[in-house]
């Protein structure tokens, strides 16, 4: 007897030990925001995606030259895409982005090549030949040099995060935003084949997605405003450093949360009422290859429909990462003869004064 007690007990510690592991995966959106924090704790990784701008209309202001400015403006906007690669590591901080734009119209196309370097204390901006901007060759080709702590030394109530204040931040914005939203509302499981324009080869463990559409916009809009604005105002106002890194002043966002609570009387109802009839999509899916976030795509459409003053923006999104925790290659050296910033400002103030 004793010995058929302990072979049960030890059975039913068996089943619970399986049961355990059978629930260990997370809910939708609770996987969603601890797959995105464990990204952050990568010490490196490569990434590549692409932006695409697939429509947009924009009412034209004031008349004459300066609403045939504003319509050839957008329509070389629309459709532009920007395809984007690179790496980064924590140590030593550094990070590169090269960002190839094709923009235009269909009787002339404009491609450029932009590379950025990031290091803790410098970004580094290379200039591209510009088709019709008459950039002196001095600058061409070269290398942009920002000193980030000479800007904070001159912006005097200004503070830059250092890498993990920024990713402290980076997570309680995504907390406090998302925490609102009911899960069985807004958050969904796809399959993989349900996940378009996945990158070749990828095989996520779990896929999450955030919707927000035509039958759910009012409550989603909503939740924004009550719930999830106020709480982002009320965690910035609790830290001074989160303040000055955004350059937002105490009293600027005390307005901001009173204007909120009194929505109803205040200016923004308006344009609340016109987001809430505007959204027709919002579409974020996520894929999780070993508990990280490794890839994020965005989709995002929002149409007036009004007759008398057209608005309509549609744009993509969409990122992977791989190479986490490994070594990764770096397209470009550190620059050693940049172009300092302030010394930019001068050749162009001469330029445009010529």
């Amino acid at each position: 007897m004793k010995l058929l007690k302990t072979s049960m007990l030890a059975i039913l510690v068996l089943l619970i030990a399986v049961m355990a592991g059978c629930s260990s995966v997370k809910p939708p959106k609770e996987a969603l925001l601890s797959a995105m924090t464990k990204l952050q704790t990568a010490k490196s990784m490569s990434f590549k995606g692409t932006f695409s701008l697939d429509d947009i209309v924009i009412p034209p202001t004031g008349s004459g030259t300066n609403a045939a400015m504003t319509d050839i403006f957008m329509k070389m906007l629309k459709g532009a895409i920007v395809d984007f690669h690179g790496a980064m590591q924590t140590e030593p901080m550094r990070a590169e982005v090269v960002m190839d734009l094709a923009f235009g119209t269909a009787d002339m196309t404009i491609h450029l090549t932009v590379p950025v370097i990031i290091t803790k204390d410098k970004v580094w901006l290379k200039v591209p030949q510009i088709p019709g901007a008459k950039l002196p060759d001095t600058l061409v080709g070269k290398f942009v040099e920002i000193d980030l702590n000479k800007i904070a030394a001159e912006q005097k109530n200004s503070v830059i995060l250092d890498g993990a204040a920024t990713k402290k931040l980076g997570q309680d914005l995504l907390k406090t935003l998302s925490d609102p939203f009911d899960e069985k509302t807004y958050f969904s499981e796809p399959k993989a084949v349900d996940v378009k324009g996945l990158p070749e080869g990828y095989k996520g463990d779990q896929f999450i997605r955030f919707n927000m559409n035509k039958q759910n916009s009012d409550q989603a809009v909503t939740t924004i405003i009550d719930k999830a604005a106020p709480a982002i105002i009320d965690l910035l106002l609790k830290n001074d450093a989160y303040m000055k890194a955004l350059q937002l002043k105490k009293e600027e966002l005390e307005a901001a949360k009173k204007e909120l609570a009194d929505k109803k009387d205040g200016k923004i109802q308006p344009a609340v009422e016109e987001l809430k009839k505007s959204l027709d999509d919002l579409t974020f899916t996520g894929g999780i290859q070993d508990g990280y976030l490794t890839y994020q795509e965005l989709q995002l459409n929002l149409d007036s429909k009004d007759a008398q003053n057209p608005q309509k923006l549609a744009v993509q999104f969409k990122i992977s990462y791989a190479d986490l925790n490994k070594d990764v290659k770096f397209q470009y050296e550190l620059p050693k003869d940049a172009v300092p910033v302030q010394q930019v400002q001068d050749i162009l103030g001469l330029v445009s004064g010529s």
